[in-house]
């Protein structure tokens, strides 16, 4: 199995094209976006892909409504928690979630701080907005083995 880990692309179209291009060659199974998409035209993006996406809403996620219907209208999954092959996906917003999430046997991939981290079964691809950091990145993980990237 083999797919990608993004977060926090905050409308940055460029980021978010530049992404989706270099996942294109990545010849991914699926990808796992946690949060901060923000707008319906960013979501939209990710149709280039061809894979299905399972994304967890973020704190600034706004038009929740229509980023449910453009993820159904794919068969993506979306929502606050999200499961998917292999782990589980969440935003980060509240560390008490967080921190159960940890506990079970799977990988957690989470963003919001927009700080990479790969600690025992948690996962945080940073950021590909490159807002906070000055670095745009996201995880290929494969087999369980996680690459960090930069765009």
């Amino acid at each position: 199995m083999r797919f990608a880990a993004v977060s926090d692309t905050h409308d940055n179209l460029t980021a978010v094209r530049e992404l989706i291009e270099a996942l294109k060659r990545e010849k991914l199974d699926f990808v796992v976006h946690a949060g901060d998409v923000i707008a319906p035209f960013s979501l939209k993006e990710f149709e280039k892909l061809g894979v299905k996406l399972y994304v967890a809403f973020g704190n600034n996620d706004g038009e929740r409504k229509i980023l449910t219907e453009i993820a159904n209208r794919n068969g993506w999954e979306i929502g606050d928690v999200v499961e998917f092959p292999g782990g589980v996906v969440y935003h980060g917003t509240d560390s008490r979630i967080l921190e159960i999430l940890k506990k079970l046997d799977t990988l957690v991939v989470f963003g919001h701080t927009h700080e990479v981290l790969k600690s025992e079964n948690l996962l945080n691809p940073g950021e590909v907005c490159g807002y906070l950091t000055g670095r745009r990145t996201y995880a290929i993980i494969e087999d369980g083995e996680i690459s960090i990237v930069e765009l």
